[in-house]
């Protein structure tokens, strides 16, 4: 079968592999959409924390697709099913799993990081890792579920305070999410500091009440830094009021150092909070929310390319003008 593989030395190229054999407790799934992100420019420079990938590597952790058979011991969900696929294979018996934290689990392993993605033909997954996806949600929203998951997360360690103004930094998928998942827990204002003015429009609909390039004056009850950027992550303790919270989900690069004034963070009695991945809760949040048709997010797909065309979609994701959001590789038309 055909996959997108990274050697993860700035080279990726569709190759022929073998097909996935199926252990117990599997599902053989075929790809319909993949997404990319910055996280896979990442992984494909080398870019990423070494414990945190293994080369040569298929690429494709952003995903929805089609069942197409079950490993032994495995009945469910049906073939012909449409899912999507958390994509964090906890172990279940350490501390931290035992405790919830499976984003912690001590034996990390991912799909798309540590064993072979979505971005190709086929991809063997844990049956228990699947989410049905409803026929009324597009295709286009369900291969948003893993980064909505990211954010979903996130909220859950840091949740929003009803009334809050906050701010969200970064124009890119997971910040426009942030805003849109954000607008459900009842904030006064929401606030987005962008790179592009392009992508205004796409702001607007993430339910974002205003939309700067620039930093402002203005002081806000939580912050969410959505895009990687360390001078951001400085400069914007100063914008937290007294208690106020900053939560940091982008993610600037291995390695990369932030310079942060400690007065500030003790006299304003601030709260500075990683999240990482995610976990069941926030998976059946993300999922509950786009079956239930509470949260659309098709708007944020800009860019979709045929899986032969995937350096395309490369350019796309590093260099397309704004507006863009999601750039999709189409592995499957449904």
């Amino acid at each position: 079968m055909k996959a997108l593989v990274t050697s993860g030395k700035k080279s990726v190229a569709i190759l022929d592999v073998a097909e996935p054999v199926l252990v117990t407790g599997e599902i053989l799934v075929a790809p319909i959409y993949v997404g990319l992100c910055r996280t896979d420019i990442e992984v494909l420079n080398g870019n990423l924390d070494p414990d945190f990938t293994v080369f040569p590597l298929t690429l494709g952790h952003e995903w929805v697709g089609r069942v197409v058979a079950h490993g032994p011991g495995v009945s469910e969900p049906a073939v012909g099913t449409r899912i999507v696929v958390s994509g964090l294979i906890p172990c279940k018996t350490c501390f931290e799993c035992i405790a919830g934290a499976t984003n912690r689990c001590l034996t990390y392993s991912e799909i798309g990081f540590t064993r072979p993605g979505a971005a190709a033909e086929l991809v063997a997954v844990p049956a228990f890792l699947a989410h049905s996806i409803a026929d009324s949600v597009s295709m286009d929203t369900a291969v948003l579920a893993e980064p909505t998951a990211v954010v979903a997360q996130a909220f859950l360690k840091a949740p929003p305070k009803a009334g809050a103004k906050i701010l969200i930094i970064g124009d890119g998928t997971i910040g426009l999410i942030a805003a849109n998942l954000a607008r459900t827990f009842s904030p006064s204002t929401v606030h987005m500091l962008g790179q592009k003015e392009g992508q205004k429009e796409l702001a607007k609909k993430a339910g974002v009440d205003l939309f700067m390039t620039e930093p402002s004056q203005d002081r806000y009850d939580l912050i969410v830094e959505a895009a990687g950027s360390a001078e951001r992550i400085t400069g914007t303790i100063k914008q937290l009021v007294r208690g106020g919270t900053l939560l940091i989900i982008g993610y600037p690069g291995f390695g990369v150092m932030v310079p942060l004034m400690i007065d500030n963070v003790v006299n304003g009695d601030l709260s500075i909070f990683g999240a990482f991945a995610s976990t069941a809760p926030a998976w059946e949040k993300a999922v509950s929310l786009m079956n239930s048709g509470e949260l659309d997010l098709s708007y944020l797909v800009t860019h979709k390319f045929n899986f032969d065309n995937y350096e395309d979609a490369i350019k796309a994701l590093e260099n397309a003008p704004a507006p863009r959001g999601k750039v999709v590789l189409v592995i499957e038309n449904n």
